[in-house]
């Protein structure tokens, strides 16, 4: 059985009385703001938490009059309400997306009822559900709890029938009023063909609905590609201008994969026109809507490549199923097209958010293409997967930022895991990280992927090295060949880390999350390792930095007995976020579905049972596929968390009153802290047990003060001694009262 020892420690020979502090488990928190630099860029929306593919609609949120604007992603069903400013700007408010209800697959705002609050039309069961808008004008936005199933009036032949407007959940409709009748209409693929049924309001302000045509547009989309057929290439009897279905008259083969609609008008008169776009496709076609001589909706032109045919100067480019949505962007009173993929697959992850302006008139547009990443630029957005790590990578007392990714699509198999870095340059009470490089660690040169960093100082030259864990479930390591105090420059170390006991290289099965920490007390560094199937790998290094699998007699090697929460009980994708407080290690980790749990403090017993204290410490699902990082980032005394989600951002957390109870004096507490190694000369690492809330001095032997630096937050550091006189230096850890916490320490430095 492994058991935790306390770290031997060289005193001064006097002790100083001092007070402790201690942190509770977390449970409220308040949004963090803190900025995030992209060059000379500030990311306006940088903790939002990327986006994947996300649907657009207009929506004034608060009822004061101006334009807000609401995206739904479709992966994770998140939600985001962006709050229209003054200036005109856009800012995430998080606290207008509590009243929305649980929604799947797609969300449109559209105002059925003539109040002047959209209205929530999302997917239900293959079909269409409203939510009414029950917001009261100033607060935060609601809608009713009891949804309307829309149903429309069908006839087969043989009189009308009330069935399910049909809505395939992987499809988007088209909403809007195309008649200008006071009501909503809509346009949606028919359940297992290609054409298109209409759905017709029949009452202004209402949801009555009658299915008036099977084959609107007089057009058909191919079974097996994204091409049209209209006019002479395609006949259709449900092409009509009144209600009436024959069932015996429907024949139609192959089942539709996947379809977008947009309504719009794309030339001066005739009928509303129509984009449609294919799951398959990257392209997005223009239909031009015409009344044939018989009073028709028929399809008269077609722009494969819209709109670089349709007064466009480019055709629409999304490496899959981009989505069209028609609001006014820019506030010039003209509504442009944003296009999102409808799909989290294999999609442009990371610019997915296409702007088109338009340059002419409502009926008479002109489109010039604008932004790729429109809102995304402003965001950290790593393409597929985003998971946060802080650490202090240049030694100067700030917990600087990686983030890593599973993915980032650039083509047919094409994919590469990037490690991105963040430098804090900010203050230790207001943090501010400055983008260093979106490559930091060598990871496609050995074609590692969903690539997963744990930093720590693994060859004892006082700064930080990586072991890397892959989608393959195996480790690696990169040592840091830069200078110290330098921006850290990583080279493989080791492929592919093998098991001391076996030879062969350790693998804990898929996607491999490590993180190091000395889980022994022995003075070096372990592993905690998360896996696919939702359970922790203990991995013990030893005295020579050979690394092997801890196997418990009671839980074999699942640590704990650990299972962390999951969509269908069957992975569970666990990543370790073990955080030092001033109780202990807390043990944090994230899962699948995109929370934090809390398996409270671990007890320094390898075999214990880790048992579950909250299984939603942010009290949200911001997303799946969450990572968390925990620290205090701006020297309150409090736990502050990052969290990241397969959509490839990071949300940010301060910890506030009650979520880590304000450090509150305590009684008498050990303070047990060490540097490695002494004595020694230009580099040194020190490591306490418990996190410091002030600053390090140093003192030399005759009373001077020749260094000092803020460790808030941290439990171990690096401590330069360039320039410092061979001689003995005393040591003292501060709290943030400037009170010294624990005893000092000497330290000696040798001639150099």
């Amino acid at each position: 059985m492994r058991s935790f020892s306390v770290l031997s420690t060289l005193f001064l020979g006097f002790v100083i009385a001092q007070t402790g502090w201690a942190q509770s488990t977390p449970g409220a928190w308040t949004v963090a703001a803190w900025k995030v630099m992209h060059g000379t860029d500030t990311l306006a929306h940088a903790w939002a938490g990327g986006l994947t593919a996300p649907q657009w609609s207009p929506f004034d949120a608060d009822l004061d009059g101006d334009k807000d604007l609401i995206a739904f992603d479709r992966d994770g069903s998140r939600i985001l309400v962006f709050e229209r400013l003054d200036n005109g700007d856009l800012t995430v408010n998080w606290d207008w997306t509590s009243g929305f209800p649980s929604m799947v697959d797609w969300c449109l705002l559209r105002d059925y009822n003539c109040d002047g609050k959209a209205d929530i039309f999302t997917s239900h069961m293959n079909g269409i559900r409203v939510f009414e808008n029950t917001t009261v004008p100033g607060d935060a936005p609601t809608f009713s709890t009891a949804p309307i199933d829309l149903t429309a009036s069908f006839d087969f032949g043989s009189g009308a029938s009330d069935l399910p407007v049909i809505c395939i959940g992987m499809d988007l409709p088209a909403i809007s009023d195309l008649d200008d009748d006071g009501d909503l209409d809509i346009i949606t693929f028919t359940e297992t063909a290609t054409t298109l049924y209409r759905f017709q309001g029949q009452s202004p302000c209402g949801l009555e609905l009658a299915c008036t045509n099977r084959c609107y547009g007089m057009l058909e989309e191919a079974a097996e590609n994204n091409v049209l057929f209209i006019g002479d290439d395609f006949e259709c009897a449900f092409n009509v201008a009144e209600p009436g279905i024959i069932a015996s008259q429907v024949d139609r083969t192959g089942l539709h994969a996947g379809g977008a609609l947009t309504s719009l008008q794309l030339e001066a008169g005739g009928p509303v026109d129509l984009l449609v776009s294919d799951v398959t496709y990257s392209s997005t076609i223009g239909v031009v809507m015409e009344f044939s001589s018989a009073g028709l909706d028929s399809a008269a032109f077609l722009d494969t490549q819209f709109p670089a045919n349709l007064w466009g100067d480019q055709a629409v480019n999304l490496p899959r199923f981009p989505a069209a949505f028609h609001l006014d962007v820019d506030l010039d009173g003209i509504k442009d097209l944003v296009f999102s993929p409808n799909t989290p697959l294999e999609t442009n992850d990371d610019a997915g958010v296409h702007w088109f302006k338009n340059t002419g008139s409502e009926d008479a547009p002109l489109w010039a293409f604008q932004d790729s990443t429109y809102l995304q630029r402003d965001m950290i957005d790593m393409g597929r997967g985003a998971y946060p790590v802080l650490s202090d990578f240049d030694g100067d007392g700030l917990l600087d930022l990686a983030v890593a990714n599973k993915e980032r699509h650039e083509g047919i198999n094409q994919t590469p895991a990037f490690v991105a870095s963040y430098r804090n340059v900010g203050s230790p009470d207001e943090p501010r990280f400055d983008k260093v490089n979106d490559d930091w660690i060598p990871l496609s040169t050995f074609q590692i992927e969903s690539a997963y960093p744990a930093f720590g100082d693994l060859d004892g030259d006082g700064d930080l090295d990586v072991i890397v864990g892959d989608e393959l479930g195996l480790l690696h390591r990169f040592d840091n060949v830069a200078e110290a105090y330098e921006w850290p420059s990583f080279v493989l170390a080791a492929l592919s880390i093998p098991d001391v006991n076996t030879g062969n290289a350790i693998d804990v099965g898929q996607f491999a999350t490590p993180q190091l920490l000395d889980m022994d007390g022995d003075g070096d560094l372990d592993l905690v390792v998360g896996e696919k199937n939702g359970t922790l790998t203990l991995v013990e290094q030893d005295a020579l930095g050979a690394w092997s699998v801890y196997s418990s007699p009671i839980h074999g090697e699942t640590w704990g007995g650990l299972l962390v929460d999951n969509l269908l009980g069957i992975n569970g994708y666990c990543v370790p976020a073990l955080t030092e407080t001033a109780e202990g290690v807390r043990v944090f980790v994230a899962n699948e579905v995109g929370r934090v749990q809390d398996f409270g403090l671990f007890s320094g017993d390898w075999d214990a049972d880790l048992v579950e204290v909250d299984d939603n410490v942010f009290n949200l699902q911001p997303g799946f596929r969450a990572a968390a990082a925990f620290a205090d980032l701006n020297q309150d005394g409090l736990l502050d968390g990052l969290v990241g989600i397969q959509n490839g951002g990071v949300l940010a957390f301060q910890g506030s009153e009650g979520s880590t109870e304000s450090l509150s004096e305590s009684a008498e507490s050990s303070f047990t802290p060490s540097v490695m190694p002494n004595p020694g000369q230009e580099v040194v690492q020190w490591a306490t047990d418990r996190m410091v809330g002030g600053e390090l001095q140093v003192w030399s032997i005759h009373g001077q003060l020749v260094h000092r630096q803020s460790v808030a937050g941290m439990s171990s550091g690096h401590l330069g001694t360039q320039g410092w006189e061979a001689g003995v230096y005393v040591l003292v850890w501060t709290n943030d009262k400037g009170a010294p916490e624990g005893a000092p320490l000497t330290w000696m430095k040798l001639p150099g």
